[in-house]
């Protein structure tokens, strides 16, 4: 039985479980959390579903736990909010020392394992962690845009009044506000208007901070969309996602991961998919990389 486990087992992390439990995953999902009693009630309450999952387990653990380090996938999903007062710079410095944490206390983990940022901002995050775990190319990635297509698809199904299935868009680039629709990938993108356009898109990337501002933190998108990764690497059959890739030279970035579509399968991305984008789609992605660029320069990490 596959191992995955999952480094914070708050909200986010609790969620990843619940949706693979629910979706009956043939793994053993091992929860590690600093806080032990959260931890065990965490576990508690997600054993309580095994009865309508018989292939999916779930168990806490400790850093130095054998079981840990053998794990097969590694969700991460750790990581500090930000303070009133605080600037984004000491809040990444946070961050980044949280990941460097968590490296630290897995010690050796096996070659073949994959790595799986969820943890924010999740691609310059994913960037450090491509070189703390120097594990072989492509078993480190983040989630990307997958949850920001995820909010671009709902709304297309409800517009073309269509099964959420039957339409397709991918949102690139940053998760986050430098993030945009690329919609030459968007079937049917000639009935929106400029206007239409900009507002959509403007919808997808305020989500997060609508649901925020309504209850403190988004949880049930990020983590049906992190199971779905999951999934696609234990299956192994090639599915497409956006997500936060480390590019060495595709689209014309090198040296900075973000959110574009990615073959995922055993061992992470098998391959980074070069799409075809219009002459505007290019250039917001490569500006949206040297937005990422300049934030990792100007905190000096």
């Amino acid at each position: 039985m596959k191992k995955v486990a999952i480094i914070g087992a708050g909200n986010v992390g609790a969620h990843i479980a619940s949706y693979g439990i629910a979706r009956n995953f043939p793994v053993e999902f091992l929860l590690v959390d600093m806080n032990q009693e959260f931890e065990t009630a965490q576990v508690l309450d997600l054993e309580d579903t095994l009865l309508f999952s018989p292939k999916s387990h779930v168990r806490g653990v400790d850093f130095g736990d054998k079981d840990l380090t053998d794990a097969d996938i590694f969700v991460i999903t750790a990581g500090a909010k930000m303070v009133k007062g605080e600037n984004r710079c000491h809040l990444m410095g946070r961050n980044i020392e949280t990941l460097k944490a968590i490296r630290d206390s897995l010690g050796k983990i096996k070659k073949s394992a994959v790595v799986i940022v969820v943890s924010n901002p999740v691609d310059v995050l994913t960037q450090v962690a491509v070189k703390l775990f120097g594990l072989p190319k492509g078993h480190v990635f983040g989630t990307g845009t997958l949850l920001d297509s995820a909010r671009l698809r709902w709304r297309l199904a409800d517009r073309f009044n269509k099964n959420i299935f039957d339409v397709t868009g991918m949102v690139m680039g940053e998760h986050g506000d430098s993030e945009f629709v690329a919609w030459s990938t968007v079937k049917g993108a000639e009935e929106f208007t400029d206007l239409e356009k900009e507002e959509m898109q403007y919808a997808v990337m305020r989500e997060a901070y609508e649901i925020i501002e309504g209850k403190g933190a988004t949880y049930f998108g990020i983590g049906s969309a992190t199971a779905e990764i999951i999934d696609a690497v234990l299956t192994d059959e090639g599915t497409i996602l956006p997500v936060s890739a480390p590019l060495s030279g595709q689209y014309g970035i090198k040296n900075m991961a973000m959110g574009v579509p990615s073959k995922i399968g055993k061992g992470g991305i098998q391959k980074i998919m070069r799409i075809k984008l219009s002459p505007e789609e290019e250039l917001k992605l490569r500006l949206s990389a040297n937005k990422l660029k300049g934030l990792l320069k100007e905190c000096k990490f």
